[in-house]
C-alpha cells in the first residue's frame, strides 16, 4: 500500500482543514495524492486559491502539492486512507465528549 500511496495510485483524504488538518494535508500531498474535505464552502474555496483562512500558512505552502479541495462527499468515495481532523467536544471540564 505504501508504494501505491507514493506511486499516486491510491489516494488519503484529510477530512477537516482547518488550522490542524491543513498543515498535515499538505504535507502528506507533497508526496501523495490528497483529497482535502471541509464542510465549509468559502474555505475550501479560499484554498483552492492558496490562502490558508486561518492565515497561519504562506501561499507558497500550497505549491507543488498534489491536493484537491473539496466540499463534495462523492469525492472521498476516491480515497482509501482517512484522517480526520475535527474539534472534539468537551464538557465544562474540558473533559472530551
Amino acid at each position: 500500500m505504501y508504494e501505491q500511496l507514493l506511486n499516486k495510485n491510491k489516494k488519503l483524504a484529510l477530512i477537516g482543514l482547518g488550522y490542524v488538518g491543513l498543515p498535515i494535508a499538505l504535507e502528506f500531498a507533497k508526496k501523495i495524492s490528497v483529497i482535502g474535505f471541509d464542510v465549509n464552502a468559502k474555505r475550501v474555496e479560499m484554498m483552492r486559491n492558496n490562502i490558508d483562512p486561518s492565515q497561519e500558512l504562506e501561499a507558497t505552502a500550497f505549491v507543488g502539492c498534489d491536493i484537491e479541495f473539496t466540499t463534495d462527499l462523492e469525492v472521498l468515495k476516491q480515497a482509501n486512507f482517512f484522517i480526520v481532523a475535527v474539534p472534539t467536544p468537551v464538557d465544562e471540564s474540558n473533559v472530551p465528549d
